[in-house]
């Protein structure tokens, strides 16, 4: 009877590589759950028992194809392809223990190789390697969709490798796992971690290494600590011994001592954490599992007939030089009039010309490797390339590839929702779910505002660096007067499964229909967590909320601001967010607002900075309380119950030593309760 790895569910985009003081090359992300197995564990582990029974051999070598895709802005990040040429053979060096190179140690052959494509996906001869110029090349975890949407060759056919400049959170890379979303397939490396020649660094490649590790399947060699059994736990591997942390030296270490016989760490592991000068084995049972993940995940890529397709080096003879074949992108392809377009010039070989015509477009013509364009008509426009190299040249024209429309003005503030209505979506609102997978949902479990808040439940999600967006309507940040400073504030609430990673929370601001969006606010990690870490769903109580306020006033002038906030998973636990606010603040409440029959009551100024002044304006005598409260109940200030006389009060709580945020002037009297949200701006 087969024996499954307990409990797992594994994030199948993103296994994010960090580095620590330049020691740990990757951190690969998962996290357990006890409602689930990942399919792809199953095959995994499926297709090793074949194997280890005799039902599947392994009895010739495996070639992979790929395709570099560097992205860069124009620096050294745009490596030579002598540097991406080596950076293939050190793979080869380190998954075919070649003799007479770092990758001849202690471990085995895996019997799988890596050639850069001869054949791109339309049968045309290429070198291998996609060139982009792009801002992506300072790569942004919740970009990290728009990255493959840059370019991106069948997953199925091809091992897509992204080359950028750098990578948020000072990452050296990160892979996918075998079996998710076909479109986040793939790895991405930094290009100073890329190959051991050039920009490369002292790692010498290796990071690549471990990262195609991961890519077929295979875990850190401390994966789960000591585990319980060497072979059902751990990383699952009878012939790696457990490991209770990551070693990030060269130093034999001993960090598990439940495997017989007790066996030093493996420092010398491609999936250990320790320098690319200690590393240089794979071990047997590292090689059943990508050999598994090659019979029964990925089993096309290297099939004779995909070797065939994509001009496998034994069997294809390419020309002295490849003629160029001419490509382009645009991520901003719907925009309003008045907005400008980036294009990017994809084309394979080396082009040294271009040749672009934009009907519509100002300019209409460009000779522009990556030309910026602006269309001031509303329409449908096509677009032509056409690319040469002195010997060769091809044309490429798309049909309708710009839509320009008019933006209209945005509705008027101040805008709130505190999602209370119970409907889904809230009214006015977009739910952008990219991967169609889990997203942002109505929650009445949890609330600032009454009955209902909004809910991302990263903790079920298996998609690990998707986003998922709440879109406000579009909104007009003139129709606000007398000049005053704009907001916007919510409150929100989340923990951790784990300690060691985090989802992010980011608030995205565009005054171009979407063209471009500016980063406003953003949190993860410690910043962004408000509850315990736990492997529960979290479910906050009403003292587990952070209230956010984001200054938006250098945007007053602006009549069609589009606002969202995202969610980036990372296989974390529940995000909530409630009672969404744009505006002044002095429309929270009116001058002559009704608090008690014939009564009236002003709050002010609102934001506040030094006092919070209420005016109340009684018919007769009252007895009343006020409290000044935040974001999750506590009491701050209090004016106990007392008898106010008829006519005007006037009362004021001290703001000294309150910090920026969102509160709640509190009042209650003859069974009325009116509550008030006042911003704090120190």
């Amino acid at each position: 009877m087969m024996k499954f790895p307990p409990i797992y569910f594994f994030c199948f985009l993103i296994l994010t590589c960090s580095l620590n003081a330049q020691q740990v090359p990757c951190y690969f992300d998962e996290y357990t759950n006890n409602e689930s197995l990942s399919d792809a564990e199953r095959q995994i582990q499926e297709g090793v028992q074949n194997i280890l029974s005799g039902n599947r051999t392994m009895d010739s070598v495996r070639a992979i194809p790929v395709v570099v895709h560097i992205i860069h802005t124009g620096g050294s990040e745009n490596i030579s392809e002598a540097q991406v040429q080596n950076q293939i053979q050190v793979l080869n060096e380190d998954f075919g223990k070649l003799p007479g190179t770092n990758g001849f140690g202690l471990g085995v052959d895996t019997e799988v190789r890596f050639f850069l494509a001869n054949l791109d996906p339309g049968g045309r001869c290429t070198n291998g390697i996609v060139r982009v110029n792009s801002p992506l090349a300072n790569h942004q975890s919740y970009q990290r969709a728009l990255l493959k949407e840059l370019s991106f060759w069948d997953n199925t056919r091809y091992l897509n490798i992204y080359v950028v400049k750098s990578i948020n959170g000072n990452v050296a890379g990160y892979s996918s796992f075998p079996d998710g979303p076909p479109e986040a397939d793939g790895i991405v490396v930094r290009h100073n971690y890329f190959g051991n020649s050039g920009t490369a660094n002292n790692f010498l490649g290796r990071t690549t290494t471990h990262e195609i590790g991961h890519w077929f399947g295979v875990f850190h060699t401390f994966n789960n600590a000591c585990g319980d059994d060497v072979c059902t736990s751990g990383d699952f591997i009878c012939d790696t011994p457990p490991q209770f942390e990551p070693n990030f030296s060269c130093t034999t270490k001993n960090t598990c001592s439940n495997d017989v016989p007790d066996l030093n760490d493996l420092k010398e592991n491609y999936m250990n954490y320790t320098p690319g000068s200690c590393k240089n084995m794979f071990t047997e049972g590292q090689k059943i599992r990508m050999q598994s993940t090659l019979n029964e995940i990925r089993t096309e890529i290297w099939s004779a007939d995909n070797l065939l397709g994509t001009g496998y080096d034994s069997v294809y003879m390419p020309p002295v030089v490849c003629p160029v074949v001419a490509g382009f992108v645009s991520l901003t392809r719907d925009i309003c009039f008045g907005n400008s377009v980036y294009f990017m010039d994809i084309s394979l070989n080396d082009a040294t010309t271009w040749q672009w015509s934009f009907p519509g477009g100002n300019p209409a013509v460009s000779n522009e490797a990556n030309p910026t364009v602006i269309y001031n008509t509303i329409g449908t426009y096509d677009v032509t390339l056409i690319v040469s190299d002195g010997a060769s040249t091809d044309s490429l024209t798309i049909a309708s590839y710009i839509n320009v429309g008019s933006p209209g003005i945005g509705d008027a503030l101040s805008y709130s929702e505190n999602f209370d209505d119970g409907l889904y979506p809230p009214a006015g609102i977009t739910i952008n779910n990219p991967n169609g997978g889990i997203t942002w949902v109505l929650d009445s479990l949890a609330s600032t505002s009454g009955m209902y808040s909004m809910r991302m439940d990263n903790y079920a999600s298996i998609c690990c660096g998707t986003v998922d967006e709440i879109i406000l309507p579009n909104l007009d940040f003139t129709s606000i007067s007398p000049d005053p400073e704009i907001y916007m504030s919510f409150n929100w609430a989340y923990a951790r499964s784990d300690p060691s990673f985090s989802d992010e929370l980011l608030v995205l601001l565009s005054t171009d229909c979407g063209t471009t969006f500016a980063q406003v606010f953003y949190k993860t990690g410690n910043a962004m967590t408000t509850g315990p870490t736990q492997t529960t769903s979290f479910v906050p109580d009403s003292t587990q909320w952070k209230s956010a306020f984001i200054n938006l006033d250098e945007y007053k002038d602006e009549t069609f601001v589009q606002v969202k906030v995202v969610n980036v998973t990372d296989g974390g636990n529940n995000l909530y967010v409630d009672d969404l606010y744009i505006g002044n603040g002095s429309d929270l409440v009116s001058a002559s607002e009704i608090f008690v029959e014939g009564a009236s009551l002003k709050i002010y100024p609102n934001p506040a900075s030094d006092k919070i002044n209420i005016n109340l304006d009684l018919p007769e005598k009252e007895m009343i309380s006020v409290k000044l409260i935040n974001a999750q109940g506590m009491l701050l200030r209090e004016i106990p119950d007392q008898d106010f006389m008829a006519g005007q009060q006037q009362l004021y709580f001290s703001t000294m030593g309150i910090p920026t945020g969102v509160y709640f002037v509190v009042l209650e009297a003859d069974g009325h309760r009116k509550a008030v949200k006042v911003l704090v701006q120190q």
